[in-house]
């Protein structure tokens, strides 16, 4: 019997890859600095609803 190999495409490669390296910078911890942006930036909004 014959077995019929599908070639791979680049993209399904580049696709994993690029799948994996947003997996990983999901992972990382988030940096206290952006939870202080994100604190001033609500405290800002805040100001701004309530005048």
């Amino acid at each position: 019997m014959k077995v019929k190999i599908k070639p791979v495409q680049p993209t399904e490669i580049k696709d994993k890859r690029i799948a994996r390296e947003v997996i990983e910078q999901i992972r990382q911890p988030i940096p206290a600095s952006v939870y202080r942006r994100h604190e001033n930036l609500a405290e800002q909004i805040d100001k701004m609803i309530r005048k």
